[in-house]
């Protein structure tokens, strides 16, 4: 909750100060800033995150910006400048031209933010280790179907290249969300830190359990409807896989409750605590006996 929260403040801290300092005189050079936070911060939340919370912050990272954006911006300076033109002033152009940016910012992230929305619902989007990467496309692709909407209806003429390339970004997005369909992860040897895991106490415990909880997903063959290959190409069918995967269980289905999503398979509190107890063994050099 604490990250959660923070990294929507830093979020729209971080934007609205460049967007004052000068780096924000240049429209095309701050939206290419902007560009490049949304990019790192679909990256980190992968990190931190499940790939479907990932996805999810991400939409409300940058519904943030844009909510914050008309009611702390554009909203203000428009009283400001009716309230001059009640007056009989001459508004100053400068909140004109600030809440114009803002406004244009907005436009061209409501797509992707729809889509980041909706994204918890499709597998195809969150269940891959490209996913941070499909997120930052989807923001490209945004542009480009904004771009040629907004050129037609000021008349400016007719961008038909923006066509040609949001097809070439859908083309890589669907690659890359088919990407794990094509790889099947093999048994591979344990490494010495692995090799740890599997010989730390509760091990065969883990192994019931993530075999019970996790496989039908985490499968090469998933059995879960609605899931076509394992989610970010993590197979735990077997107890090497799972001692290979063994942070990403703390993480996931320990320390946190990520994983299962929903709790769609009732793992138990007991359950979460032996996941713990477990990997923290491991750390400490436990052997079971």
């Amino acid at each position: 909750m604490a990250i959660s929260l923070a990294s929507l403040a830093f979020g729209w801290i971080a934007y609205d100060l460049i967007c004052k300092s000068r780096f924000g005189d240049d429209n095309t050079r701050l939206m290419i800033g902007l560009y490049v936070i949304l990019v790192g911060m679909a990256w980190g939340y992968t990190q931190v995150f499940s790939g479907r919370a990932a996805l999810l912050h991400l939409g409300a990272f940058t519904a943030t910006i844009m909510s914050a954006n008309v009611f702390m911006i554009i909203m203000p300076n428009q009283r400001i400048v009716v309230a001059d033109l009640k007056a009989g002033r001459t508004p100053d152009p400068k909140y004109g031209k600030i809440a114009k940016q803002r406004s244009t910012h907005n436009n061209y992230l409501t797509l992707p933010v729809l889509f980041l929305m909706l994204s918890n619902h499709y597998p195809l989007v969150f269940a891959t280790q490209y996913n941070w990467l499909i997120a930052s496309l989807v923001f490209l692709m945004g542009v480009t179907i904004r771009h040629w909407f907004n050129t037609k209806h000021a008349r400016r003429g007719n961008p038909h290249w923006t066509w040609f390339a949001t097809v070439i970004i859908f083309l890589i997005i669907a690659w890359l969300s088919t990407a794990p369909m094509r790889h099947r992860p093999e048994d591979a040897a344990l490494n010495p830190q692995a090799l740890t895991y599997a010989s730390a106490q509760d091990f065969d415990q883990v192994v019931s359990i993530v075999q019970g909880r996790c496989a039908m997903c985490h499968a090469a063959e998933p059995a879960f409807e609605g899931i076509y290959w394992p989610p970010k190409g993590v197979v735990l069918e077997t107890p090497t896989q799972i001692a290979a995967e063994a942070k990403r269980i703390y993480m996931q289905a320990g320390l946190t409750q990520a994983m299962p999503p929903a709790n769609l398979s009732y793992m138990e509190q007991p359950e979460r605590d032996t996941i713990r107890r477990w990997f923290q063994s491991a750390g400490q050099g436990g052997q079971s006996s």
